[in-house]
Formats: C-alpha cells, structure tokens, sequence
C-alpha cells in the first residue's frame, strides 16, 4: 500500500513537466511496477490503440491519374494535332511512378489510381500499327509500375470496349493479378449509345469486369453534342446492371470537364437512381469538374428561361448525391493536387471537400 502511494504522488509531480503522450508512458511504467501484469496488458492495449490513432497518417486517394512513357508522348501529339489543340510542356514529359508517389507524398496522399492510356492506342481517331501488340504494351507497362509499390499505386488496364480483342484483353489482364480495376472512355472510343450493338458489347464489358471482381472508372460523356437524359437512361437501365456487385466510378461528375446543363441532367438521373436504392455500389469523382467561376457568374441564360448558374446547380446535384458516393480525383497532369483541393475548398467550401477526401472505394 505504501508503495502505490508513493507511486500515486510521483505520478501527481511528474504530470506537471511532461506532456500528454510522456505521460501516458510514465503511467504505463509505474503501473507495471505496482499494479497486477494483467491490469497492465489491457492498459498497454488501450495505449496501444491511442497512439494509432494519433499518428495515422492521412489516407487520401487521387482516383483518377494518367501516366505517360515514350509512346504516349508520341501518340499524345498526333492525337492533339488531330483535336487541333495545342500542345504545352507537360504533354512532352513522361510520368513513372516515381513522379507519382514524389508528388503523393508532397501532398500528404496515400494512394492513388494509376490509369493505362491503352485505349488512346485503340482509338479511332489516331490509327496504330499492330494496334492490339500496343495496347498490350500500355497495360503491361502501368502494371510494373504499380508493381514498385502495390500498397500505394493501384493499376488500371484500359481499352476500347468496341474492338474485338477488348474482352479477351480485360481476361488477360485479371488473370495476372496486377489490376485493381478496368478504365474506359467512351469518348476516346468514339462509343455510341444509341447503337444497338455497342450497346450489348458494353454489356459484355460490364458482365466480364464483374466476373473478375474488378473496380471500372469510366468516363461517360462522348462528346459535345450529348443528351444527359438519354444517354444516362441507356447507361443506368442497359449497362449498369450487367456490373453486378461491381463499384463503378463516373469520372468527372459525369461530363468531361466543367460543368454544364447536359452533365447537370446526368448527374439529376443518377441522384435519383442512387436513393433508389437500386445499387450502392455506383460512385462518381470529381476530377476536372473545375474551373466554374464563381456563384455571381451565371451562364447566359436562354431567353424565357431562368438565369443557370453551374457553381449552384453543381451543389445541388452533390447535396442530392451525398458526398459518401462523390470521390476526389486530379486527371493528372492536368492538374494537381494541392492546387485543386484550393480551387474545391472556394467553390464548393472546406467541409463538403473534406468529406470528399474522406470517401473510400476499395474492391470488394
């Protein structure tokens, strides 16, 4: 008993020159001396737990990252050239994993998707030699480099869906092992979704990527020329219910860069299918959503029609989704991470980004 007093007042003078974790270890070592081995194990297991929680480190994802080797570069230009844009600095540059965890970990990031660019080598618009040896290659290529650190970098095959090597590409590439998902983009791939067939081949896609347990990032819009309502209906009651118990993630809010009217009645289509409860697993990110400018700068409203502002509708559309289904995304190189985590902080506020950050997609 004198013991644990004399314990008690040395506990009582120490507290006052040393801090909180000091403490707790101090406490820990003095109980070992005095209290039973038992009392001491379930107090080392909740020190334990504590300090976890303390020193976590933050676990944020970027969803949506392209990397870049030789080829790209190459076929980046022919493809810009045939978009008429011009090219900047950044399209010359290749990006290995190695630049991807440098600016991860610069921005106090965990992970991130690392996206092949396979399907540019099957696109339509810019032809390849021995087009199907290509997109191998791409695939290949975005699995090593996943493969130099497979906690952080998640790898993504991609190809056009429409080719007649697509499924049998996918196969190849789940049964690897190396991928943590399937990309496609319907515009690149110059998908149609009012054509019958296309229609069933993306229902092919969709069944064959649930079969493998894979996650699938798509980008949904096709062009500029596009119906939100029609096309979302096609994909929502056509396609989607081929993915099973797939997670599906929507890039870029389902447009392809800003915001507009047709995106916005997209993005009504899937809110409402998402409190059907028809699926939870159906996500959306917000990769190159912004710049939108500010509340105060309205499009040009229609004549009859009530002024549009896309900054309000967009929060409209998140406040309906619920940010648990919204994740964050770059579209590097297009832009990174810090700076668009600003440009989100002002547009749509730090709580609503936060909670952004905060959602998780992981394979089942």
């Amino acid at each position: 008993m004198e013991g644990a007093a004399i314990a008690r007042k040395q506990i009582r003078s120490v507290a006052y020159v040393i801090t909180s974790f000091g403490l707790k270890l101090v406490i820990l070592g003095l109980m070992k001396c005095y209290l039973s081995r038992v009392s001491a194990l379930l107090f080392s297991i909740l020190l334990a737990n504590n300090l976890r929680a303390q020193v976590k480190p933050n676990n944020y994802t970027d969803y949506h990252v392209h990397l870049q080797d030789s080829a790209t570069v190459q076929l980046g230009y022919r493809m810009m050239k045939a978009f008429h844009l011009k090219a900047t600095k950044m399209d010359s540059l290749c990006f290995d994993a190695d630049t991807i965890i440098k600016r991860l970990d610069k921005a106090k990031f965990y992970s991130a998707w690392i996206i092949s660019n396979a399907y540019w080598f099957g696109s339509p618009v810019t032809p390849v030699e021995n087009e199907y040896e290509e997109v191998k290659k791409q695939n290949d290529w975005i699995a090593a480099q996943a493969a130099r650190d497979l906690d952080r970098l998640k790898a993504f095959m991609s190809v056009n869906p429409l080719k007649p090597y697509a499924i049998g590409e996918i196969e190849r590439c789940a049964a690897t092992k190396r991928f943590a998902g399937l990309k496609l983009h319907f515009a690149n791939s110059k998908v149609n979704l009012f054509d019958k067939a296309q229609v069933k081949q993306l229902q092919k896609v969709f069944a064959v990527v649930n079969k493998y347990n894979l996650l699938l990032l798509v980008h949904f819009r096709n062009g500029q020329k596009w119906d939100g309502i029609a096309n979302t209906e096609i994909l929502l009651k056509q396609i989607l219910p081929f993915a099973g118990n797939t997670k599906v993630v929507i890039a870029h809010m389902a447009g392809w860069g800003g915001y507009d009217r047709q995106t916005d009645k997209a993005l009504a289509l899937i809110a409402a299918y998402l409190h059907s409860g028809k699926t939870p697993h159906l996500y959306l990110d917000i990769s190159a959503v912004f710049p939108l400018g500010s509340d105060k700068d309205p499009v040009k409203p229609i004549k009859g029609r009530v002024t549009w502002h896309p900054l309000i509708a967009l929060k409209k559309q998140i406040e309906k989704i619920g940010t648990d289904h919204i994740v964050f995304g770059t579209d590097w190189p297009l832009t990174d991470i810090d700076t668009y985590i600003k440009m989100l902080n002002k547009s749509l506020g730090k709580q609503t980004t936060q909670q952004i950050l905060n959602t998780r997609v992981v394979a089942n």
